[in-house]
């Protein structure tokens, strides 16, 4: 009977220190996950986008915004030229309105041996969404 629940002991012990490095092993991939899928709720926005066209030396920029109501509006597009440390912003473009819904559409001539993207802040309210579209 004693080698029996010395055995039974040393089972248990295995299932236990397994039950420990699988709970270990879930905490750190936990850790570790993207949250990409993971979106922000908004009470005053409904949708917003931001998209960058460049052919040839013109780009294009165009960002929209729009309100579950009626409210004030913003729209800040930033053209941004990267650099060996980042981006830069070269250009800033700001509209704005009453309402509930804004469209907003810039252009400028660039170097085409540089490569650039948008950086669009929208705001409806009191809520701002910060969005980057780069040329595809």
């Amino acid at each position: 009977m004693p080698k029996t629940k010395k055995i039974a002991k040393q089972f248990a012990l295995i299932i236990l220190s397994m039950m420990i490095l699988f709970s270990c092993n879930l905490c750190v991939n936990a850790a570790t996950t993207d949250d990409y899928g993971i979106q922000p709720m908004y009470t005053t926005i409904g949708t917003n986008s931001a998209y960058i066209s460049i052919s040839g030396i013109k780009a294009t920029f165009n960002a929209t915004v729009s309100s579950q109501y009626p409210t004030s509006l913003k729209i800040k597009l930033e053209l941004q030229k990267e650099k060996s440390t980042g981006y830069e912003t070269i250009e800033t473009w700001t509209k704005s309105k009453n309402g509930n819904s804004m469209s907003y559409t810039e252009s400028r001539n660039i170097n085409i041996f540089s490569d650039y993207r948008l950086k669009a802040t929208v705001t409806a309210g009191n809520e701002s969404a910060v969005i980057y579209a780069y040329p595809s």
